[in-house]
């Protein structure tokens, strides 16, 4: 299934001074001028690895199409990589996340 959108995960507490200017930048990344989203089809696996045990997250929901700054997409692991920050008018939404009591991440999409 093709999709336009893309996920990105922020803690709850953080997001609040996270967006300036219409723009959301992440404070700490590997890469400062990069921010990491993923494909809703690997989006559990990558909670799984990259999150396990955390509670209070934010999952952004981004329209790819949206995006004002370029991207690039890694086809092996499902990431995406959005250059200097995502403009706010391309996040559609924002859902609170936990994870379930053993840690673990269950997060299912359906289409209507």
């Amino acid at each position: 299934m093709k999709t336009d959108l893309i996920f990105h995960v922020v803690s709850r507490r953080k997001w609040p001074s996270l967006n300036k200017n219409g723009v959301y930048t992440p404070d700490s990344t590997e890469d400062a001028d990069r921010v990491e989203c993923i494909h809703a089809d690997r989006i559990n696996s990558y909670l799984n690895n990259e999150f396990k045990g955390r509670k209070n997250l934010i999952l952004l929901v981004i329209d790819i199409s949206r995006l004002a700054n370029r991207y690039k997409v890694d086809k092996e692991t499902g990431r995406v990589w959005v250059e200097k920050g995502i403009n706010l008018d391309a996040i559609l939404d924002k859902i609170r996340i936990d994870c379930e009591e053993d840690g673990s991440f269950d997060v299912e999409f359906k289409a209507d």
